[in-house]
């Protein structure tokens, strides 16, 4: 019997789409055709800064509503202004350079090759073949398992007299490093959002990821298994934290991009938008009107920009999977897929993952944000942090929605992921380099989905929103084939190799793009400056549920004997996912999300105006005793 890797975790979510350039009009925006690569889409790096002040816009004003909060914007903050009367500052955005998001690709592309190839497929199929070295077999625990022997049935001692399956096995040290990565990355993720944290996070996290990868071959016998126990765990922490980072350039990135500072440029000097951008509509002449059709240019800009971005960066990551899979599998046909060829393979990732990341970080922009405050804990402010970012989710009642909505697909997708993998590896006996052809199959139909469902939307003009919803509907259809017939026939529904395959394939195309907007979504939603501290809380949502749908489907399993039964409960999630999913206003999240930090950059100028208050003994005073009637309470301010 071949060893099952089983394992929640998702295709790394690196999705990443080329935009039109910025002297054209928002009306190109939806033509497939443009790229953003294009030499006017990227000044040299000696381009003028544009001051920042023209970004991001303001949203419309809105029908007045009281608010108890003594510092809301109704009270302490200005009317926000149209786009054409925002003013300069004194500090400046540094555009977008073409150099700068190339090294974000190809970092991109190293870390998700770990997390392809080592952390998805490789050390749960070794953890599996030390539980199986290290057990006895199924029927008779008397005899030592003979894993030299074809479709053997072990059966590893756990605690005395209990005996786990290896896949069993594998499944709760999955589950187990999921949970350690979720407390690694609040304990240490809103700390990025702080000077150039971001950037250094990347390099220090690589190098762990490099050193626990070659750390696996201290695992010299079956009976230190319990020492992957620490290597999964370390291995996932690493690969997550890394995620939050390098996802968090992602909404910076669109905001600082060549297209869209170009538009919000045009849109601040000029008094009026241009009757060709705004289409056959006249120019407004109200202000607030035409404060409302800017915002909605302006938005629609960033929203393409982001997702160019998305695409683009799934198809790096797809590719430098892809070689990395290809590599592996020479590797593990050179050495006939031995306990030895997983090890190298895996030590392998490791070492590219790191060595690609050294490579790119001189042309990896920081982009700094505030400075860490001083004399503080760094696990104790970022769990205040995400305190905080808990706190405010109250006020920010869309991407909450959208968060708890995540939480549920997340779970539904990932088991369905988990469950075809059980049954190709059980079922349908697929070896150990046929499960890595798997993967190459599934990043090169990645790589394909990414650009076809770029192409689609912008043929139509398609939302973020109705990006997800689609793919989302891909997914059950899918799940619905691998459940469905199984009632009505024995010839289809996942019970042969073909269907594997197609299964796969049809996989591949519709996976990077769901995950990949999922977390354009994200971007769009998640107040300026804040990005580490939300997309911490999207990756923990994520990894939070993770552990829900194998449980679920494996207790289906245990009371049918049956694993396509259990494709009904991720299908059940991506319903009542869809569900909360269509509740959320994009519109309306990327407004709150603006307030959000007004009334934020508003309270912190309110205690910074308050200066100290001294109190001052009477003795101590520089008054004379003459004049305590005036200064009664000898307080100096």
């Amino acid at each position: 019997m071949t060893s099952t890797p089983v394992n929640n975790a998702q295709a790394p979510d690196c999705s990443y789409q080329p935009s039109p350039s910025p002297t054209e009009s928002i009306s190109t925006l939806s033509s497939p055709s443009q790229e953003m690569f294009s030499p006017v889409a990227f000044d040299d790096p000696q381009q003028p800064m544009i001051p920042s002040s023209q970004l991001p816009l303001q949203p419309p004003s809105r029908s007045p509503s009281p608010s108890p909060h003594p510092l809301s914007t109704a009270t302490v903050l200005p009317p926000s202004p149209p786009p054409h009367q925002l003013e300069s500052n004194s500090t400046n955005v540094v555009p977008l350079r073409k150099t700068e998001v190339w090294a974000w690709y190809l970092q991109n592309a190293t870390y998700c090759a770990y997390g392809w190839v080592s952390a998805v497929l490789m050390v749960p199929v070794l953890i599996q073949d030390l539980a199986a070295r290290n057990g006895v077999e199924t029927l008779d625990h008397s005899r030592v398992c003979d894993t030299s022997v074809a479709d053997y049935k072990c059966v590893m001692p756990v605690f005395g007299q209990h005996y786990l399956d290896p896949g069993t096995i594998a499944l709760y040290i999955s589950s187990f490093s999921a949970l350690v990565s979720f407390v690694v990355s609040l304990s240490i993720s809103p700390i990025a959002d702080y000077g150039s944290y971001k950037k250094t996070f990347l390099w220090v996290f690589a190098v762990l990821g490099c050193i626990t990868s070659i750390a696996f071959f201290a695992i010299q016998v079956p009976s230190m298994i319990w020492l992957t126990v620490i290597l999964a765990s370390l291995g996932w922490s690493c690969y997550n934290v890394s995620s939050v980072f390098s996802n968090a350039f992602l909404p910076i990135y669109a905001r600082v991009h060549p297209t869209v500072l170009a538009m919000a440029e045009g849109l601040a000097k000029n008094d009026s938008v241009d009757a060709k951008t705004l289409g056959k509509e006249d120019v407004p002449s109200d202000n607030e009107d035409r404060n409302r059709k800017n915002l909605a240019i302006m938005r629609k800009a960033e929203e393409q920009v982001t997702n160019d971005l998305a695409a683009w960066c799934a198809g790096a990551a797809n590719v430098g999977s892809m070689v990395v899979q290809l590599i592996c599998i020479g590797i593990s046909l050179g050495m006939n897929n031995s306990y030895l060829s997983l090890q190298i393979a895996i030590a392998f990732t490791g070492v590219w993952w790191l060595l690609w990341t050294l490579a790119v970080m001189p042309w990896l922009d920081a982009r700094p944000g505030p400075p860490l405050p001083k004399g503080q804990n760094w696990i104790a402010f970022s769990w205040r942090k995400n305190f905080k970012t808990f706190k405010s989710m109250r006020k920010l009642p869309q991407i909450t929605r959208f968060i708890f909505a995540w939480f549920i697909l997340s779970d539904g997708v990932n088991t369905v992921t988990a469950l075809l993998y059980v049954i190709t590896y059980q079922e349908l006996k697929f070896s150990h380099t046929k499960s890595l052809v798997m993967t190459v199959c599934i990043s090169a139909g990645a790589f394909v989905g990414a650009y076809l469902f770029l192409w689609i939307r912008k043929l139509w003009a398609l939302s973020t929103k109705f990006m997800v919803m689609l793919t989302l509907g891909l997914y059950a259809l899918l799940t619905a084939y691998f459940v469905i017939p199984g009632y009505f026939t024995t010839s289809f529904g996942l019970q042969h190799e073909w269907e594997a395959w197609c299964a796969i394939a049809y996989l591949g195309l519709i996976i990077s793009t769901f995950f990949g907007t999922c977390k354009v979504m994200m971007a769009e939603l998640c107040p300026a400056g804040d990005e580490n501290e939300w997309f911490s809380l999207f990756q923990l949502a994520d990894k939070g549920s993770s552990w829900i749908g194998p449980f679920v489907t494996g207790a289906i399993q245990s009371a049918t004997g049956d694993f396509r039964i259990g494709f009904w409960f991720p299908l059940a999630l991506m319903a009542a996912g869809g569900a909360v999913l269509m509740m959320v206003d994009m519109d309306k999240g990327k407004d709150e999300a603006i307030r959000f930090k007004q009334e934020e950059e508003a309270e912190a100028r309110f205690r910074a105006s308050i200066p100290p208050i001294t109190v001052t003994s009477a003795r101590d005073s520089t008054y004379s005793y003459n004049n305590r009637d005036n200064d009664r309470d000898m307080v100096n301010f």
